[in-house]
């Protein structure tokens, strides 16, 4: 049996999901004693969760660079960049609030929508034919084989730059042998509504994994579409956990605010709610009522587990903190990475002619470098070319034939380590 749903779960919330007889399968209670086990006062640490709602916004827009790992076993997990550049495009909406469904939220949560300037673009896409079959995240060692889907040598795929680049490894997930996963993700280190411990336990691990199965989005409709419903919204729920948020109902299984073992998500604009959403859609539901400005429960929101039709939000205040993340945090996680417009290497290069109709040139020659690569992509950030250069040759030619008219973005990243972005236009 495969997948029942949009769920997903961060490194020690939430391994949970819902089968057809509505039965949760959720490992998130069992995972936290287990880390609790292994560092004591772990779990202390986390339901002492403080409230943090100061967050500001940013002024001006980030890209996260993607650099997605598809490590297959099959031909059919192996899915066609399409698949990959419909994510992208989902991604872009649904983190600014402008994808189709934002309608569908309630009126009593409109003055609550946030609209992020977090975008992402595609910066590279390895395929990895693995002979395992499935990587499972089964509690109490799982997540130690689940993690083997980023090593090479366990059959996976080793990280690219975590510290530059948002790693996003698919493939066929599962856990306790069953196929009831969907995702996963650690939360940075140093976030201020987690506790120390939460993040990945290496480096090498940090990112997020994904099932090859809820993969796409309105343009490329995931392989699980039909048959499970998935519209590919786990990644933007499992990029909020990578970018610092926690579930909704904060992860405390059933108590209220004012009741013993109440934990909030640390973010004053979600509404209080005992437990996650049942993957359905219940907008009557309201299981927590407030002292003073009493809202129901917020099943549009990301961070739920409601069902993928319901989910088409993020509050103002859950931007911020993934902003706060992105600029105080996870800094380096950004294109470009090292250089920009205003630095003097990006004044040293020149790409004409701008706008264009069938070729660019472009000019690096006072620069010094081993290795260039180049990527071509367009406002919503898919790749529409890319190519590496091996020495310092100058002009380098590219063709735009077959780009549809438009604005597109040119990155050029010398040696893995520092990149510029410039805009052209074709016409």
């Amino acid at each position: 049996m495969k997948k029942f749903l949009l769920i997903s779960l961060t490194h020690f919330f939430a391994l949970a999901s819902i089968a057809q007889t509505q039965t949760h399968i959720c490992g998130s209670a069992d995972y936290l004693n287990e880390l609790d086990a292994k560092h004591p006062g772990l779990k202390a640490r986390v339901e002492s969760i403080t409230d943090h709602s100061g967050y500001r916004t940013r002024s001006g827009t980030v890209t996260i660079p993607v650099v997605f790992h598809v490590v297959y076993n099959t031909s059919t997990e192996n899915l066609a960049n399409s698949y990959l550049n419909a994510q992208i495009d989902l991604l872009n909406q649904c983190f600014a609030h402008e994808n189709s469904d934002t309608g569908n939220l309630r009126a009593v949560f409109k003055s609550r929508a946030g609209s992020s300037k977090i975008r992402f673009m595609i910066d590279q896409v390895i395929r990895y034919q693995t002979t395992n079959t499935s990587f499972d995240a089964t509690t109490g060692s799982g997540f130690d084989n689940s993690n083997m889907v980023k090593q090479s040598g366990s059959g996976g795929s080793d990280a690219v730059s975590p510290d530059k680049k948002l790693n996003i490894w698919i493939c066929d997930l599962t856990k306790d042998g069953s196929d009831v996963l969907i995702g996963y993700a650690y939360p940075p280190a140093g976030a201020p509504n987690w506790s120390a411990g939460s993040e990945a336990p290496s480096p090498a691990f940090d990112g997020v994994v994904i099932d090859y199965l809820d993969i796409g989005g309105p343009a490329k409709q995931p392989i699980g579409y039909g048959s499970w419903g998935f519209r590919g919204k786990s990644l933007v729920h499992e990029i909020g956990h990578y970018l610092g948020l926690r579930h909704i109902w904060g992860d405390d299984g059933g108590a209220c605010n004012g009741e013993p073992g109440y934990k909030d998500d640390g973010i004053t604009d979600t509404p209080v709610a005992d437990d996650k959403s049942n993957s359905n859609c219940d907008k009557v539901k309201n299981t927590c009522i407030e002292i003073t400005g009493d809202l129901p429960d917020m099943v549009e929101n990301y961070m739920d587990y409601s069902a993928a039709t319901c989910q088409n939000t993020f509050t103002k205040l859950q931007v911020g903190a993934m902003e706060y993340v992105i600029d105080n945090i996870r800094t380096g996680v950004r294109v470009p990475v090292g250089i920009t417009e205003t630095n003097e290497v990006a004044k040293d290069i020149s790409i004409y002619p701008n706008p264009t109709s069938d070729i660019i040139y472009i000019d690096a020659e006072r620069v010094e470098y081993a290795n260039l690569k180049i990527i071509i992509s367009n406002t919503i950030g898919q790749i529409k070319y890319q190519t590496e250069v091996s020495s310092s040759i100058s002009p380098i030619e590219l063709s735009t034939n077959g780009f549809t008219k438009g604005i597109y973005f040119v990155s050029l990243q010398f040696d893995n380590q520092a990149a510029i972005t410039k805009k052209i236009v074709v016409q």
